[in-house]
């Protein structure tokens, strides 16, 4: 890579500097990277391009790349390299940074940068870039301007190795490396050999922290409690951490609750411990109260459903116990007596070794949860089959069931994870279930999903809401480009729906609200998708939903349009609630 030309040309030495960038980061077992075209950023798509071993897709819309990126390296748990030029660009990856940021996905961001002397300037296309992502970043630095007679090639493989690092730690996340060229950006001639073969990616992916309880001392402390619960929140995925924590629900004789997002809800592990139902029962006040915990051991991020975090409030006198690879302090409640710097299946298997059965109190505490869970999900089942129409809880139910075992459900934020939490019931076959739950936006979800799919290369599936897809139109082009697989299934309830579950709702009159909140658009979906070269139907039955889902999963690129009555169904989820409540309450009383 050191080439005598670099002594007297900016362009060599520019390129020289670059590949030995991307070098550096494909010997760390970095794969993947996402480009953005753009002129300063050319010695980085160069090097790119020439890296044997390194996958690499073109993506027009900067905003729309940085959510494929973080798609894909959510699916795999491996860093991602995502490249743009000066300017806004690297400004349009501010979203997807903040959401790697605080889902802990790692990121390799390179923003190419016009050099030093240009800035403040009035040069074009130049703005301040050091600081695009301050905030959210696990670190970030700005490399020297290659010029000529440099030998920078040690120290780019260096900064490679420490970025990748990084953004790989207890706690992943995004890295920034910002990275000014002069003009001439690369040399008049580039050696260009042929396409290399892309191997299969073998580096493993990092694991969390240490724990040690040699005088089982935690082991006791849990034993001793008989009115506990595994709270497992949104987190990356473990395909061991199932078994690991049906040990440790076994030895402790403990209820599981788990978010969607947990990778914990599909499977046969959990059977006989995991509270499928735990976001209906909890909302029922007087059932809430009466399962009073005394511990709750914590996973993951904060969980979706309000009503568990409103059992959490409720009991202040609970101790919380965070457990973290990174002690991060995802703690919104600000509950923590006690914190463990240890991955989920870390704590598991050290504090479920040694197993003695569990206390009689425990058992009895389980199985009053499990008793509550059976019959909350009982009134929801007759619920639901009595109702006509095909409203987003029954299109949860369906989309729950009919995935075939081994693919991957990407979920949006706003109600599709909401859904799933409250009306997906138990799946034996296994799934992959993806959320961006680190800031929670609905921004650039078809873009993640397609990165997503990209990296897995099994049956995928987004569903979103109408104003979702509105927001990453760019994500429609952005799949037909790469030729990317995916289905994506969309609630169409004309507007913003979760805005009818909050009190504004009630609080403003109601063309005040629709104009202010829920924003009605009046369009179908199908049409604008089809004219993306998307292939897509409008369905409103389950069995219709059922079958068209069946043919999308063959392959290519799907659009299922599901409209809703948003008015009819915010009623349903109405009454959804009160019939579980009023089942509860008749258990209650027998």
């Amino acid at each position: 890579m050191n080439d005598p030309s670099e002594a007297r040309d900016p362009g060599a030495a520019n390129l020289s500097f670059a590949r030995a960038l991307i070098g550096g980061l494909r010997a760390t077992g970095l794969d993947t990277a996402i480009v953005c075209p753009g002129s300063r950023s050319t010695p980085l798509a160069l090097a790119v391009a020439l890296e044997t071993g390194l996958r690499h897709s073109v993506h027009l819309d900067e905003r729309s790349a940085a959510f494929f990126a973080l798609g894909h390296a959510k699916a795999t748990a491996r860093p991602v390299a995502l490249i743009c030029t000066s300017g806004t660009a690297g400004a349009n990856f501010l979203p997807a940074v903040a959401e790697a940021c605080h889902s802990r996905v790692p990121l390799v961001v390179l923003t190419a940068d016009r050099p030093p002397e240009l800035r403040a300037w009035g040069a074009a296309q130049t703005m301040e870039q050091r600081t695009l992502y301050a905030g959210f970043t696990r670190w970030s630095e700005e490399a020297p301007c290659p010029a000529p007679g440099d030998d920078l090639a040690t120290y780019a493989r260096a900064l490679a190795r420490r970025a990748v690092d990084a953004a790989t730690g207890p706690a992943p996340g995004p890295v920034h490396l910002n990275l000014p060229f002069r003009e001439p950006l690369v040399p008049a001639a580039v050696a260009w050999p042929g396409s290399p073969a892309v191997p299969a990616a073998s580096a493993a992916s990092p694991t969390g922290g240490d724990l040690s309880d040699p005088s089982g001392v935690i082991d006791r402390e849990l034993r001793d409690v008989a009115r506990g619960v595994l709270l497992f929140g949104p987190d990356a995925r473990d395909d061991s951490l199932a078994t690991a924590a049906a040990s440790l629900a076994a030895k402790l004789g403990w209820p599981v609750l788990a978010d969607p997002a947990s990778g914990l809800r599909c499977g046969e592990a959990l059977d006989g411990a995991l509270i499928h139902g735990a976001d209906l029962l909890l909302r029922d006040a007087d059932t809430a109260a009466a399962l009073r915990p005394e511990l709750i051991v914590r996973f993951g991020g904060a969980p979706t459903s309000r009503a568990i975090s409103g059992w959490l409030e409720s009991h202040a006198a609970a101790e919380v116990w965070l457990v973290d690879p990174a002690a991060g302090y995802r703690d919104p409640q600000h509950r923590a007596t006690r914190m463990f710097r240890a991955s989920p299946r870390q704590f598991a298997t050290l504090v479920a070794g040694g197993r003695r059965p569990p206390s009689s109190p425990a058992l009895d505490w389980r199985a009053e949860w499990l008793h509550a869970d059976g019959a909350a999900r009982e009134a929801l089942a007759a619920a639901l089959d009595a109702e006509p129409r095909f409203l987003t809880p029954q299109l949860a139910r369906a989309l729950w069931s009919a995935l075939p075992d081994g693919a991957t459900l990407y979920a949006a934020n706003s109600m599709a994870i909401r859904e799933l939490d409250a009306f997906a019931g138990p799946r034996s076959a296994s799934m992959r279930l993806l959320a961006n739950r680190g800031v929670n936006g609905i921004d650039g979800l078809v873009s993640a999903a397609l990165g997503a799919s990209a990296a897995l290369g099994r049956p995928t599936v987004l569903w979103c809401g109408d104003l979702a897809l509105l927001h990453d139109v760019s994500g429609l082009l952005a799949g037909r480009l790469q030729g990317i697989d995916l289905t994506i299934v969309v609630s169409n309830d004309d507007g913003g729906g979760i805005f009818e579950y909050l009190p504004v709702a009630q609080a403003v009159p109601r063309a005040t609200f629709e104009r202010l909140f829920a924003v009605p658009h009046g369009l179908e979906l199908a049409p604008l998708a089809r004219g993306l070269g998307w292939e897509a139907v409008r369905v409103d039955s389950a069995v219709a939903f059922t079958q068209a889902l069946s043919s999308a999963l063959v392959g290519g690129r799907h659009v299922i349009e599901v409209p809703v009555d948003r008015a009819a169904n915010t009623a349903f989820h109405g009454l959804l609630t009160n019939s579980v409540r009023a089942r509860l309450r008749a258990e209650r009383r027998s």
